[in-house]
């Protein structure tokens, strides 16, 4: 069956979401295991050797699910949804010697380049191919702060069993399968949404009828090296999940983007980076997701004509209004007869101008900033001609 452009588009985005939540979970298991009690974590003396004891399959795919004992890997993730061809993911990740975040480098092959999301430190960047565009720091140094992403997948599964041992990525591993409980997903996503205070994705429990996880899991280690999941939904299609993690807890190399860009990505990559941005956005409860309010170049533009003693104007619109939109020819208007910064922007990015307009009380669209030389601003509200606000301009000292 033919793709719409827009499940593609969320399509893409769970399996570029769904990697770079492998890596975050990763970060939040190890702080909790620094932080286990002192009691836990002492140097008991030890205990006579003795023969280890088999282990059950939960426990070992319990073991596996908690992947804090992972600080570094390679990975190759493949999603497929029916007949589709699969969308194939490939990065890694490497927490290093840091408490947060891992670094990580998470990429998506669409038309001939890796698209995707790096995370080097504390910055982050969509990027596609060797150029980046930074991810605003209102998105990113929450979930760099506190990663939000902290649920339990051991609690989503039963029926465990033992499949046998089978060598994965040259490692000798025990593959485990088991049952996935829709509504035991939904209650573990909504907890974890509750304590980060983001929000928890709705109709998973009643999209998904049935679903099956495998895992291959280090014999020696306990460590996961493989996972794959197949969900069928309520209308019968099948939607499959396959990770495999390589190079477990060897050093990676992870660079920011070579070339850097203001403002955001355009076209295709640009929705694409939209909704991962408002997926981040809701699960760190940040106030505002939109990547065209969060890197809008115009506040640090108006702050500069002001301290070189310049005139501004600014209109705050909301693309979708009528008014709004009349008023963009009216500004292209005034910028051609005046010599005053004129800026459109958002009405979402007014809190972004900070003391310039925050006496001001913009709250309805169209609304009119003129800001005089002296830094002195003025309020106009409402659809207004060329001729009138061009007057007003002018009358600005």
């Amino acid at each position: 069956m033919a793709i719409s452009r827009p499940f593609l588009l969320a399509l893409l985005g769970v399996v570029l979401l769904g990697a770079t939540v492998l890596a975050v979970q990763n970060a939040r298991d190890a702080s909790d295991s620094d932080t286990t009690p002192a009691a836990v974590q002492s140097d008991a003396a030890p205990a006579p050797a003795q023969a280890p004891a088999e282990t059950a399959p939960a426990d070992t795919l319990r073991a596996a699910l908690n992947i804090g004992a992972i600080n570094s890997a390679r990975l190759d993730a493949r999603l497929r949804v029916g007949k589709a061809s699969a969308v194939r993911v490939r990065g890694a990740f490497d927490r290093g010697d840091q408490k947060g975040l891992p670094d990580l480098d998470v990429r998506i092959a669409a038309g001939g380049t890796a698209i995707g999301l790096v995370a080097v430190g504390d910055k982050a960047y969509f990027v596609r191919g060797d150029t980046g565009w930074r991810v605003p720091a209102a998105l990113w140094t929450p979930v760099e702060q506190n990663p939000p992403f902290g649920f339990n997948p051991s609690l989503w599964v039963r029926d465990v069993k033992s499949e046998g041992s089978e060598t994965v990525a040259g490692v000798q591993t025990e593959h485990v399968s088991a049952s996935i409980d829709p509504q035991a997903v939904v209650a573990d996503l909504e907890r974890a949404a509750t304590e980060s205070g983001g929000e928890a994705p709705t109709g998973f429990g009643r999209a998904v009828k049935r679903g099956e996880l495998d895992a291959w899991v280090g014999e020696d280690d306990n460590i996961l090296r493989r996972m794959s999941v197949e969900l069928t939904l309520a209308n019968g299609a099948k939607v499959s999940f396959d990770v495999l993690l390589r190079d477990v807890n060897e050093p990676q190399r992870i660079d920011a983007p070579a070339h850097l860009r203001a403002g955001a990505p355009g076209g295709t990559f640009g929705a694409l980076a939209q909704g991962l941005a408002g997926t981040i956005g809701r699960s760190s409860g940040a106030e505002s997701s939109s990547l065209s309010v969060l890197t809008s170049p115009n506040p640090g533009r108006a702050a500069r004509a002001v301290r070189k003693h310049k005139k501004v104007l600014i209109l705050f619109r909301n693309p979708r209004g009528l008014d709004d939109r009349a008023m963009t020819s009216v500004m292209r208007s005034v910028d051609q007869r005046t010599k005053a910064l004129v800026l459109t922007d958002d009405v979402a990015a007014v809190e972004r101008y900070g003391k310039l307009v925050e006496d001001l009380g913009v709250s309805q669209t169209p609304s009119i900033v003129i800001i005089d030389r002296s830094g002195h601003a003025r309020l106009l509200e409402g659809f207004t001609d060329a001729e009138t606000l061009t007057q007003a301009v002018a009358d600005a000292r």
